[in-house]
């Protein structure tokens, strides 16, 4: 039997061929762009490993500047300036005791003010003068060498019979160099006196936060503190103020309370008063101020700040 005739009856079939695979393209991948960002990946993360095998730890310093205040001793400054504020302003009307005045005056001032103040002071006036007292007020530093200083002189004048004490002002400006040597540069010149402060306390009242069994409670323990507080000791003291208090050993009688205030706070009271006392020793009247914060401790007061 031949092929044909076998095929055609089945018994010998062709396979059918296998189909290809199917092509991919793959795009880019050799084209100079993408070499370049593998190259710039590769040498960026090969860096960056180098880096951090060789980083030396570092620390951020934060510099405070510290500004410190110089204190300034005005202490010389103050008694050169008292010395001269007594030679300066005494003075008798004599040939020999102004020659003496002018000599003194001298190591105080630069030689333009010699000259200036050769004629301040004649001999034929008729008064006297005596320094009985120096104030120095305020020391204000002007440059870096160069002092302003405020003082007050209180002369006793004589001019015959007649006598009389007169106060005046006055500002000088003095130069002191690194060795603490001192002149003055400026010329006496009048000035303003310091005027005492026009202040007016405000009125302290209790705000009724007290009940006035309360109050009159405090007020007796008060009483008794305040009698035995001149003379008690330590120990004694233990019992009316907390933790104990320094004795202050006095010959004080004590005299009464004055004004006391009252107000409660959260968990203590205070108390705002004057305490008025006899001095034995002087037979004067003291009064003293205080501002005393007390608390309740088993049925005892204690005082517990303002002594």
């Amino acid at each position: 039997m031949s092929k044909d005739k076998a095929q055609k009856k089945g018994w010998f079939k062709k396979k059918p061929a296998a189909p290809k695979p199917p092509k991919i393209k793959h795009h880019g991948l050799r084209r100079p762009v993408t070499l370049l960002c593998w190259a710039v990946l590769i040498s960026s993360t090969s860096f960056g490993v180098y880096k951090n095998m060789t980083a030396i730890d570092t620390h951020t310093v934060h510099e405070v500047q510290v500004i410190k205040t110089k204190v300034i001793d005005t202490h010389a400054l103050a008694t050169f300036t008292t010395d001269f504020a007594k030679l300066y302003y005494s003075w008798q009307p004599s040939h020999e005791a102004l020659d003496q005045r002018q000599k003194a005056l001298q190591p105080y001032l630069v030689e333009q003010l010699q000259s200036l103040n050769a004629d301040t002071v004649r001999s034929d006036i008729p008064t006297t003068a005596a320094v009985s007292e120096v104030k120095v007020w305020d020391v204000s530093k002007t440059t870096k060498d160069t002092f302003r200083v405020l003082f007050t002189v209180k002369q006793d004048l004589t001019k015959g019979k007649d006598k009389k004490s007169v106060a005046s002002s006055y500002t000088i400006n003095i130069m002191k160099n690194n060795n603490g040597d001192m002149v003055i540069t400026k010329n006496p010149t009048l000035a303003a006196e310091p005027a005492t402060a026009r202040i007016k306390l405000p009125d302290t009242q209790s705000d009724n936060s007290v009940d006035s069994a309360t109050a009159d409670d405090v007020t007796k323990f008060l009483k008794t503190f305040f009698t035995l507080y001149p003379q008690s000791d330590r120990n004694e003291l233990k019992y009316y103020v907390k933790d104990g208090t320094r004795p202050i050993e006095r010959n004080l009688k004590f005299v009464e309370l004055l004004d006391p205030v009252f107000k409660k706070t959260k968990n203590s009271l205070t108390v705002t008063l004057s305490v008025k006392y006899l001095d034995t020793d002087n037979d004067m009247s003291q009064v003293s101020q205080y501002t005393l914060t007390l608390s309740k401790q088993s049925y005892n007061w204690f005082i517990t700040d303002g002594i």
